[in-house]
């Protein structure tokens, strides 16, 4: 390589990383930065009976969101009905069907957080009594998501690393290496349809609808897909043509669609963040692509020289990819706790032991096969080879543990836990009582009581007895007395509750001696 390309190669790369930095700021000043979206509240709240219909429903998340899909399924029917939800910030508001009978209403919605990932979940409540709520079909799982960016994260590194490394170092570009970086463009697609099927929650019908590509397209991930088939179709061509400028700009390209979709890329402050992600997998993609080209050069006279050129530009980018991982860990973990109780985090040091196996390797190719190969070729060539597979195959584990992020929302995006419940009132002619089931799930629950007479005035009983039964599913009550705080509150439980069904709730309270109120209605444990 003369003097002069080797100029020109150097402006290019100084070009695009200023380009690269210039659209980092970008979409930090122009698009918010959210974390994953998390629902934290709903009115009305899950599990309460209504006396009357509501005007519409709010769900408020963690972050701002944006709405995907918003179906009602009204009581006693199995087919849903769309509904309109718009956004309002962090708030999804969905107006209710015109009609809404009396009973257990169910609204299952989905939304998308700003980085592209979707979140779904269900709503349920009830106007005037409890119905047996209506049986919502799960949503398609995202595994072909997980997958697919699997897939393109390994063509990406192993096709447009490589052909960065070959046609820079001047290796020879075989025919297989330039399908491997051409892989990309399909790999892509695939990126693109199983990112069509997550954003609604369904299968492979979702790719009928031309809608649903035209909102993929435009998400985060179709930018991602964008930017790698690009990167595919630079380095496939800078393989055939010995471009290295192409090659470099493959290779910006591959690491730029890291940079514009996931949690790490678009936690706070993206303007330090994307960056991060894009040193970090520019390094990731030089390393992993060299490796399979390193072994076919180890057979040439000047094998040695060879491995002392990639050592020399291999040094800084992993010291970048270190330290980048770092950085990147920190904000998305936060805390100890978060790295060893959430999946995120053992997912992560999964990932972590990995990687300090690699550099073990990395460090033994260094500093022991690489002399040991100067001295004596013939006796270190085959330990080098056996090596350096073995961390091919290590590397292609980090790869399928980092695809595993997709679906997991890191520490940071987690919001605090928020205690669920069940608010309901029952009315009777003599006594009334506001009951609070905390919270509202299957198992251990503990009752709140507020006893009132029959004009809504605090009243102050003898005692407070709970009766919980499910009679349908032939379950026997659940009997336990409440006990009255200082506060005059009446606490009942833990109660200990299966999962699934309507349970009938009575109060039995002795308001005197000689008289005695029985009020009851009916809850619906909360999903």
């Amino acid at each position: 390589m003369n003097k002069g390309s080797s100029r020109s190669i150097k402006a290019v790369l100084l070009i695009l990383v200023a380009l690269s930095v210039a659209l980092a700021a970008a979409l930090a000043i122009s698009t918010p930065a959210f974390a994953h979206a998390q629902l934290r509240s709903g009115e009305p709240p899950a599990g309460t009976v209504l006396d009357d219909p509501p005007e519409d429903v709010r769900l408020t998340f963690n972050e701002p969101i944006g709405p995907l899909q918003a179906r009602w399924f009204l009581p006693g029917t199995s087919e849903p009905v769309d509904v309109e939800a718009r956004a309002s910030d962090a708030t999804l508001i969905v107006t209710p069907p015109e009609t809404l009978p009396e009973g257990t209403h169910v609204l299952s919605w989905r939304v998308v957080s700003a980085d592209g990932h979707p979140v779904g979940g269900t709503h349920v409540f009830s106007i005037g009594t409890v119905s047996e709520p209506a049986e919502i079909a799960e949503q398609a799982t995202a595994w072909p998501a997980v997958l697919s960016r699997g897939l393109l994260t390994i063509t990406l590194a192993f096709g447009v690393g490589g052909a960065f490394w070959r046609v820079t170092s001047g290796a020879a570009s075989p025919r297989p290496a330039r399908w491997l970086a051409l892989s990309t463009l399909p790999a892509a697609g695939l990126l693109l349809a199983a990112q069509v099927m997550d954003l609604i929650g369904g299968g492979i019908g979702a790719l009928t609808d031309l809608a649903n590509w035209s909102n993929t397209i435009m998400s985060p991930y179709g930018y991602a897909a964008i930017l790698a088939g690009f990167a595919g179709l630079a380095a496939w061509i800078a393989l055939l043509r010995s471009r290295p400028y192409l090659a470099a700009i493959a290779w910006f390209l591959a690491a730029g669609s890291f940079a514009v979709a996931g949690h790490a890329a678009r936690a706070e402050p993206v303007m330090v963040m994307a960056p991060l992600v894009f040193a970090h997998a520019l390094a990731m993609i030089f390393w992993v692509g060299a490796l399979p080209v390193l072994i076919s050069e180890l057979s040439r006279p000047d094998a040695v020289q060879r491995l002392q050129r990639f050592s020399r530009p291999a040094l800084p980018l992993v010291l970048v990819l270190v330290g980048t991982g770092i950085a990147l860990t920190i904000r998305q973990v936060e805390t100890t706790t978060g790295l060893i109780e959430t999946p995120y985090g053992m997912l992560l040091m999964a990932k972590i032991a990995v990687v300090l196996g690699v550099l073990l390797l990395a460090l033994r190719h260094r500093f022991v096969l690489t002399p040991a190969m100067a001295a004596s070729p013939q006796e270190a060539l085959p330990q080098l080879v056996r090596s350096i597979r073995i961390e091919i195959v290590a590397m292609l584990v980090i790869l399928a543990l980092t695809a595993g992020f997709r679906i997991l929302p890191p520490p940071r995006a987690m919001p605090p836990s928020v205690e669920t419940a069940i608010e309901a009132h029952l009315h009777g002619p003599t006594a009334m009582a506001d009951i609070v089931m905390t919270p509202g799930r299957a198992g251990a629950n503990h009752i709140t009581i507020t006893p009132l007479d029959g004009n809504f005035a605090p009243m102050t009983p003898l005692e407070v007895t709970v009766f919980l039964a499910r009679p349908t599913d032939g379950l026997e009550p659940i009997e336990i007395r409440a006990e009255k705080d200082d506060d005059g509150i009446w606490r009942a439980g833990p109660i200990h509750l299966p999962p699934g069904g309507v349970w009938d709730m009575t109060l039995d309270i002795l308001i005197t001696d000689f008289e005695k109120a029985v009020i009851g209605t009916e809850l619906t444990l909360l999903p």
